[in-house]
């Protein structure tokens, strides 16, 4: 997996099939999708993340009625079981993306998470030698648990892409 998307709950099938066909019009035929263990929740490999990332954003612009059910979009660098020891070395692999000189924000989405929150933010922090800005960092740390796992990504804040504050602002 190396994309997260959202929809409500219930809506998954939906957002399963709408993302195929942008997908598709995309020019991408290989792709694999399967709900997660959570509700509201699709695991996705598709070639290059991000730049699907960046078309749906233009997408979403020029076409804000066309997509109904794809809530968020969020990349993934990497997924490991839900431990602070894994989640830590996870951390260590990708933190090197915030390069010298930028600044970071961890965000953290918690589904039935075995440890705590303050407890995944200490373990992360712990390993990033890099400022912290919560306003308007240069990179965002996102760590979505999903119980017994974890997808991880270090990205820019545009990268994270909310089709609902997008199409608010359009």
């Amino acid at each position: 997996m190396n994309l997260l998307v959202t929809s409500q709950k219930g809506s998954e099938a939906k957002a399963s099939a709408e993302f195929k066909e942008i997908a598709l019009q995309r020019g991408h035929r290989k792709l694999h999708i399967e709900k997660a263990g959570f509700d509201g929740i699709l695991e996705i490999e598709i070639e290059n993340s991000r730049d699907f990332i960046a078309f749906m954003r233009d997408y979403v612009r020029s076409e804000p009625f066309r997509v109904h059910f794809i809530q968020r979009m969020i990349p993934v660098d990497i997924v490991v079981d839900t431990t602070l020891e894994q989640i830590k070395e996870a951390a260590t692999q990708i933190a090197p993306q915030i390069l010298e000189g930028e600044t970071f924000r961890i965000d953290i989405t918690e589904r039935d998470s075995p440890t705590s929150r303050k407890e995944l933010i200490d373990t992360i922090a712990g390993v990033v030698d890099r400022k912290v800005n919560l306003n308007s960092p240069d990179k965002v740390f996102n760590v979505e648990v999903m119980g017994e796992y974890t997808a991880m990504s270090v990205a820019r804040p545009d990268e994270i892409l909310s089709i609902t504050k997008l199409k608010r602002s359009s």
